[in-house]
Order: C-alpha cells, then sequence, then structure tokens
C-alpha cells in the first residue's frame, strides 16, 4: 500500500509537471484569460524511517467556477492513507475517500439554492458509506473579487453503514464556506458543515476545514490544510474526531 501511494503521488505530479512543459509556449504567446472553471490537482507526502517508519499521503482533484447570473459549481474526489510501522508492525493510521459535488443556482444576486451531495469512505472510523444528499437555500452575506461568505440550510437524507450497522435518515444541513484574498499570491478558505439527525439532535456530524494557499507561479502553489471530522455518535471502536494537517503542492490543470 505504501508504494501505490508514493507511485501515486509521484506519478501525479509528473503528470502535472508535463502539461505545464507543453502548454508553457502557447501561455507565453498570449495572456491567459482567467477560465469560469478551474481544475486543480492537489498531492502531499510525508515519510519517516529509522526507529520508526510512518506515510501519509493525500491526494485530491477539485473542479470549482462560477458563471455571473447563473450559478457555480464545486465538486472533487479525495483520498488520504497514513500508516506507522513500529518493531515490524504495521499499523493502518488513516484510509479515507470522499467524493463531493455542491451546485448552486443563483435566484437574486445575493440568493441561491443549492444541491449538495457527498460519498464517504473511512475504514478506521469504521465506516463502510455514507452517503448525504440534500437541497437546501442559500446567501453571500459578503462577495467581492477578493472576499466572500456564504450560508446554507436545507434538508439532507442520509445512508450509511458503519461498524456493521445499516441506517438511514433525515438530516438538516448547515453549512457556512468563506474563502479571501490576503495578498495577489495567498489566499485563506475555509468552511463548516453541521448535518444533525431531525430525529435526535444530540447526533451530528461536523466537517470543518481550513487553509492557505500561496502561488508559487501561474499555476503551481503551495497549500497548508487542516481538516477536523467529528462524529457525536461514531462506533464503538472509533473517536468522536478525526484531525488531519495536510501541507502539499496544488498544480491547476
Amino acid at each position: 500500500m505504501k508504494k501505490f501511494w508514493i507511485l501515486l503521488i509521484v506519478a501525479s505530479l509528473a503528470t502535472a509537471a508535463s502539461a505545464a512543459e507543453k502548454k508553457a509556449t502557447k501561455a507565453a504567446e498570449k495572456p491567459a484569460a482567467k477560465p469560469a472553471f478551474a481544475t486543480t490537482l492537489n498531492a502531499g507526502l510525508t515519510m519517516t524511517d529509522g526507529n520508526s517508519e510512518t506515510l501519509a499521503a493525500n491526494a485530491s482533484l477539485v473542479t470549482e467556477g462560477e458563471k455571473e447570473g447563473l450559478g457555480s459549481v464545486r465538486a472533487g474526489v479525495e483520498g488520504n492513507y497514513g500508516e506507522s510501522t513500529v518493531n515490524d508492525e504495521k499499523e493502518t493510521t488513516v484510509e479515507n475517500a470522499k467524493v463531493f459535488a455542491n451546485v448552486k443556482k443563483t435566484l437574486t444576486p445575493r440568493t441561491f439554492a443549492v444541491l449538495d451531495g457527498s460519498v464517504l469512505y473511512d475504514d478506521v472510523a469504521l465506516v463502510d458509506y455514507r452517503v448525504t444528499l440534500g437541497p437546501g437555500l442559500g446567501v453571500y452575506l459578503v462577495k467581492s473579487d477578493k472576499h466572500e461568505l456564504s450560508l446554507e440550510i436545507g434538508p439532507s437524507y442520509v445512508w450509511e453503514k458503519v461498524d456493521g450497522v445499516t441506517d438511514d435518515f433525515l438530516a438538516l444541513r448547515i453549512a457556512e464556506r468563506g474563502s479571501c484574498q490576503i495578498t495577489d499570491n495567498t489566499k485563506f478558505v475555509q468552511s463548516v458543515e453541521c448535518v444533525p439527525n431531525t430525529e435526535d439532535f444530540n447526533d451530528y456530524l461536523i466537517t470543518a476545514e481550513a487553509g492557505v494557499e500561496t502561488a508559487m507561479s501561474e499555476r503551481w502553489s503551495l497549500r497548508v490544510v487542516l481538516q477536523d471530522k467529528y462524529d457525536s455518535t461514531p462506533a464503538a471502536d472509533a473517536e468522536h474526531n478525526d484531525i488531519s494537517l495536510i501541507a502539499g503542492v496544488a498544480f491547476t490543470l
């Protein structure tokens, strides 16, 4: 598994570098217009060796963009893997994957309708699958070229299998997302989502993320992201919190 993740990260970066080289000549011939939609490949890898061996890898592919007066889309796939070997005993510390999509339809310059969905797998947290899908309404509290802050609320239905137990229930989804262009090259992005069970508000899921991305060139960026996933009613042998600090590079395709 370790070799697979190393090869995946190296292959991703090699592919991105090759694409950048092929497009360099065209980019030099004419100024690049800012695309309505952009796809970004993110990758991070941390390894240690010695008395203990550890590996932590992250890879994601995200497409997002907006057309004025029409709406916006943010969709992608992300995977995380981590393992630790001490005294020849190997333990998987992280193994999860997520596919997500958020589609907004503009209603007025400040309001929108939204459809949000995701599929999650988390082996360490004993989540075989968790599917969430639902509509909602949202509002931009702040919206400018450099700053954006939005709120979303609506019903959501959850199908899941956790620790071998299958369940489904109606939930309420409350989400917030913001971004700030700190400098011409540095951007801060954060988001928080809470999904409580409508039958028992003590049963809820919270996902939070905050990160900083600094551009090194037109296509390459450095990024640091902190993720926190909280489950108020986890599986019997699982923790409430899963926290990840990810440092890596991003390449805009």
